[in-house]
């Protein structure tokens, strides 16, 4: 023990705590950020050209109103944001898995919440890249924007529970190909399914019903608001908040952490 101590960081690397956490989470954004450098043309093109076309699709038959454009835009932002985000945690660590890095990771040893937090610090990227686009496009759109405090904790909830939904449901994946088809789906048909487009009064029976219990109807709901410059949304900040906390749960409960 004696031998153990005289080594310089072998207390620290063995009591863990904060600073190994960070150092660990630190550690799992530049494995993954440095070779993205690379390609950094594909995360510009992910985070503007998917979204972009589904706003102008929807403003095309909208009508001219500007708390409709407004719901357009938010639904963009929530559908765009999550479907990157998800997506690239998803894939993430569906091939950490099955290429055998992340066995490298657990040997270290590495925090199970770190690595994940590490991984969607790096997959946000494009998210911190696709709200200003989209704002940016919405103005020139003619949609009439007047930002209030509830967009960023809007955003960063919804991309939590997306997350921990998207990690809950990769750790079944079979194969490789398998947990790559499941990231895409699992985003794409909760937007799909919820109304993020619309609002609760305009959606059918059925999507009324799926809209009480999806995430993203209320991250849809806290941005309209956020974006016509009111700050009312401590409700949906409340359920997405509640949201986050069980997906991520499940999400980190779920995620291989033992070496087979």
């Amino acid at each position: 023990m004696d031998r153990i101590n005289t080594v310089p960081g072998a207390r620290l690397y063995r009591t863990g705590g904060v600073r190994k956490f960070a150092s660990d989470a630190v550690s799992v954004f530049e494995v993954n950020f440095i070779p993205s450098l690379r390609h950094w043309y594909l995360t510009l093109m992910l985070a503007s050209a998917f979204p972009l076309p589904w706003f102008y699709v929807t403003r095309a038959i909208a009508p001219d109103d500007p708390d409709v454009l407004r719901r357009l835009m938010a639904g963009t932002i929530v559908f765009g944001v999550t479907f990157s985000i998800g997506m690239l945690v998803g894939q993430n660590a569906v091939a950490q898995r099955f290429t055998g890095n992340l066995k490298l990771l657990i040997a270290m040893p590495m925090y199970k919440g770190a690595y994940v937090l590490g991984t969607l610090v790096y997959s946000s990227i494009s998210g911190v890249i696709t709200v200003p686009i989209l704002l940016g496009f919405g103005l020139a759109s003619g949609v009439e924007i007047e930002l209030a405090w509830g967009l960023a904790p809007s955003i960063i909830l919804s991309v939590l529970v997306m997350a921990g939904l998207t990690l809950f449901v990769v750790s079944f994946a079979p194969s490789l190909q398998a947990g790559n088809l499941a990231t895409g789906l699992v985003a794409l048909v909760l937007a799909a399914l919820s109304p993020v487009y619309f609002t609760m009064n305009q959606a059918p029976l059925l999507l009324k019903l799926l809209g009480y219990v999806s995430p993203l109807r209320y991250a849809a709901d806290a941005i309209a608001k956020s974006l016509s410059g009111q700050g009312d949304v401590g409700i949906e900040l409340a359920v997405l908040a509640g949201f986050a906390i069980v997906t991520m749960s499940l999400g980190l409960w779920r995620m291989p952490w033992r070496e087979k």
